[in-house]
């Protein structure tokens, strides 16, 4: 075997290993991904139901604010 074939072949052993060390990797952070993915959609879920709660409250001190006969400022000085 010659000094240039051993180089290719270290070369080629080198570079197929570094693509396996990267497959392998990949698989590794897929599955805590998922995790992850499933961790922020319940986050999701949970501040989306925040969002509608704190949306009706507001659309109920509107509704409250806007009525005939509200006076703000005589309900700020009562306070």
């Amino acid at each position: 075997m010659g000094l240039w074939t051993m180089i290719v072949a270290i070369v080629g052993i080198v570079v197929v290993g570094d693509i396996l060390k990267r497959i392998f990797d990949v698989k590794k952070t897929a599955g805590a991904n998922s995790n992850d993915v499933q961790r922020l959609i319940a986050i999701n879920e949970e501040l989306n139901g925040q969002v509608k709660t704190l949306e009706k409250r507001v659309a109920t001190l509107e509704t409250i604010v806007t009525q005939e006969g509200y006076d703000l400022k005589q309900t700020i000085n009562s306070l």
